[in-house]
């Protein structure tokens, strides 16, 4: 994670219609990952998967590899619907090699984002496995955190849409009711401040990214230390008035839709340039 741009990945553009004629190369995979119907012709291996020789199998099973490397990072640093020629650039593979192995961007999707998805599934289940509610939400937090401070695209993959990927959907979905389930349960039981929100969650975590993006290569470890302010505030024992009330769950969708807004300029600068 951290998937780039959040928002609704997977715009298609409509299909196409009248004469078809054979399309080779990177503009034939762009068609087709954009809902064209391109003709291809099949070769006798791609027909026969099972008589490869076992070298030929062995490079196609690193092409595949390097494809889900190259995508993975772009998702990361460009959200999901990152051009195709970047990924196949990437990999060092043909249009071809990328198409034979993922016939859509869905496909693409799905083989990148399984995992990171599972393992965030595995963050929560483990959290509120914790008999200790509070040590419960710590763990998750720092956790969470960490992924977003180090990796990135943590916060791309709880936030946006799948479309056209059911599996996909309704596995984050499960995610983000667990979620949810964790902070109920800490509120319950007088673990953090009555107050707090999930959508609290998501913003915090997207402050904390840029603390870790901001001080990388100077103290690299700093954002644990913002991290474990937070996490100092929504003890319930710490809990004051708070003047705004909680965004909802669509104000943040929205939100989380948009193209990030130009840096303000520090004082400094803006005297310097005078």
């Amino acid at each position: 994670m951290t998937p780039g741009g959040s928002g609704t990945a997977g715009r298609r553009d409509p299909p196409c219609s009248g004469e078809q004629s054979p399309v080779h190369g990177i503009t034939e995979i762009c068609l087709r990952y954009s809902g064209y119907h391109v003709p291809v012709e099949q070769t006798t291996s791609e027909r026969d998967e099972g008589r490869r020789p076992r070298a030929e199998r062995r490079d196609s099973i690193r092409n595949r590899e390097r494809i889900i490397s190259a995508a993975e990072a772009l998702f990361t640093g460009e959200g999901l619907d990152a051009p195709i020629d970047k990924i196949v650039t990437a990999a060092g593979v043909s249009p071809g090699t990328l198409y034979r192995h993922f016939p859509s961007r869905v496909q693409l999707w799905e083989a990148v984002l399984d995992q990171p998805l599972h393992a965030a599934l595995e963050l929560v289940e483990r959290a509120l496995g914790n008999p200790d509610r509070w040590a419960g939400v710590a763990e998750f937090v720092m956790a969470t955190c960490a992924l977003e401070a180090e990796r990135g695209g943590y916060l791309n993959l709880m936030t946006t849409r799948f479309d056209g990927s059911p599996r996909l959907v309704e596995l984050r979905g499960q995610i983000q009711r667990r979620i949810e389930e964790l902070f109920d349960r800490a509120r319950e039981e007088g673990a953090v401040r009555p107050d707090f929100t999930v959508e609290d969650l998501i913003f915090i975590t997207l402050s904390n990214s840029r603390v870790a993006e901001v001080t990388r290569t100077v103290a690299p470890g700093a954002w644990r230390r913002n991290a474990e302010l937070f996490l100092d505030s929504i003890r319930p024992e710490r809990a004051h008035p708070l003047t705004q009330p909680p965004m909802r769950p669509s104000q943040v969708a929205r939100a989380m839709m948009r193209p990030p807004a130009g840096r303000i300029r520090s004082a400094a600068a803006e005297k310097s340039a005078k």
